[in-house]
């Protein structure tokens, strides 16, 4: 069964990885042409969105182009399929990225040296909560952190532990903290849980302090606004200290020093000793490494487990308030009700005008960033608005194509109006509605992918987080891919049939003479 679902995997892979052809794709340097960082000025260079990474660019390659990507494991992406030259990252992880990946190696040659900082809002609550914590950092042993970057870096796994967020009791209260699970050696999942050196530091403090720890894991550009919003109490995602953002955040003391470094293929590397050999692997070895590394290894498994349990909640839930809501703001429309028209046609305009992202963004950041609700709640209620206003939409259409004649054949047969609807128009439009709303289901499912932005833990969100621990480039991202075509037909499968039990062309006689007494 395995080797099965490896080969339809690695079929999968030949069919969809993209090709990049030579108006889209970087052309791929000679081998060993880069030995310092000046033989990289001109080139593309890859750069995480939020970081601070492209003014370092700017200015130490001025001549430079800088692309910007969302995650770690798309800019490893980029640069195995040739879209960019190198892409900047903080030593230590361009360290592990080297041996987890033996494609990828990097220039030892700093970029610009930097501090990290732990943030802090900008409030009388969050400097209070930033004096504690440089307080706990200056009564640290003197050697403290540099053992802490020790056991992270360069230590085996099984010597990496830390206290267990859930085991802290929380004497002074629950700290929530923000932070990007993609971002090892700092910060990163195994086993389900989010480790690594800034949460071992976090998790130090609030057991000498008193507090709780609770981890929310987001994308890296929603960490700052989490905090900025009061969403969480502090952020550690490898935040370096800058002036741009202590205009808009509160920064602790410096909790590690390093540099950041250009990553870059290890055929492109031109090193004294020549050009590093990395023993290959076959075609099936290959397919199989990467099975064990994206399923088998930390348990990863279960990652996309709690995903797909996530993307089907979400789903699920939007589907079932979507409909009630669409088909109640129908039902105070359907008479003409012109307060009811103008509100839901406000509503309509106002969240088919924005783009689904920036609307759960405006949700959680905004509409509820005072109040302690979930990301996976306002997912719902976000999604669930989108739907409605769908239903709505299509319940108008198919009652529309219900002739009027309809309407004054049952009234003048006596039938209510509230009987009418329900016992003879409703019925003739849902098969017209059906086709339609089952595309909007798949469409659902689909969009669901970006609820990563507001901390949620979907199947796109996990795949992103195992493909930052493997540095796998397609892999992780074939294997969600089959999951949502999983998903989809599922949920297509599930309407097709409730589309044959309303459709009278395509049910059974039997069905169709349910209640009828044949033999008068």
């Amino acid at each position: 069964m395995k080797s099965l679902f490896c080969a339809f995997l690695a079929a999968l892979l030949v069919l969809l990885a993209p090709a990049a052809g030579p108006a889209e794709a970087s052309v791929p340097a000679e081998k060993g042409a880069y030995s310092r960082l000046e033989d990289l000025n001109g080139k593309k260079i890859g750069v995480q969105t939020g970081t601070s990474f492209a003014e370092m660019v700017q200015k130490r390659l001025p001549d430079a182009t800088v692309e910007f990507y969302n995650t770690k494991a798309d800019l490893v992406a980029a640069l195995t399929g040739h879209k960019v030259e190198a892409f900047v990252v903080d030593e230590p992880v361009a360290r592990l990225m080297e041996a987890e990946n033996g494609r990828i190696t990097y220039l030892p040659e700093y970029l610009e040296e930097y501090t990290f900082g732990i943030v802090f809002a900008k409030s009388e609550a969050g400097y209070a909560l930033r004096a504690e914590f440089n307080e706990f950092l200056s009564g640290l042993p003197k050697d403290a952190l540099q053992n802490l970057a020790i056991k992270w870096f360069t230590e085996e796994e099984k010597n990496q532990t830390m206290t267990d967020p859930a085991s802290l009791p929380a004497k002074k209260g629950v700290i929530r903290v923000a932070t990007e699970s993609g971002y090892a050696p700092f910060e990163f999942m195994r086993n389900g849980k989010v480790v690594g050196y800034d949460m071992d530091l976090i998790a130090m403090f609030c057991e000498s302090r008193g507090y709780g720890m609770e981890i929310v894991d987001m994308n890296f550009d929603g960490v700052l606004p989490a905090v900025q919003t009061a969403k969480c109490d502090l952020a550690a995602a490898g935040i370096s200290i800058t002036p741009e953002r202590a205009e808009s955040v509160a920064f602790s003391d410096p909790v590690y020093t390093g540099g950041t470094v250009l990553a870059l293929l290890t055929e492109n590397r031109s090193a004294p000793g020549g050009i590093i050999d990395r023993k290959g692997l076959s075609f099936w070895q290959d397919i199989q490494a990467s099975f064990n590394k994206t399923f088998i290894r930390e348990g990863r498994w279960k990652l996309f487990l709690e995903g797909i349990g996530n993307t089907l909640l979400i789903t699920l839930l939007s589907i079932l308030f979507g409909t009630v809501l669409g088909f109640l703001v129908f039902m105070a429309c359907r008479r003409g009700n012109p307060v009811a028209n103008a509100v839901s046609g406000f509503v309509m305009w106002l969240v088919q005008g924005t783009p689904m992202v920036v609307l759960l963004m405006v949700l959680y950041y905004v509409v509820f960033g005072s109040i302690g609700i979930s990301g996976l709640a306002v997912a719902v209620i976000g999604f669930t608005l989108t739907f409605g206003t769908t239903v709505f939409g299509l319940l108008k259409m198919g009652v529309g194509t219900v002739d009027r004649g309809q309407y004054e054949a049952a009234c003048a047969l006596g039938h209510s109006d509230r009987h009418t609807f329900f016992r003879i128009i409703l019925p003739q439009a849902v098969p017209h509605i059906l086709p339609a709303y089952q595309s909007e289901i798949v469409s659902l499912i689909k969009t669901t992918a970006i609820v990563g932005y507001i901390a949620v833990l979907d199947l796109t969100r996990m795949g992103d987080i195992v493909r930052s621990r493997t540095y796998e480039a397609f892999f992780p991202l074939i294997a969600v891919t089959v999951i949502y075509f999983l998903l989809e037909g599922l949920f297509g499968f599930a309407v097709s049939r409730i589309r044959i039990r309303t459709n009278p062309r395509k049910r059974r006689h039997s069905r169709l003479l349910k209640g009828v007494n044949t033999h008068d």
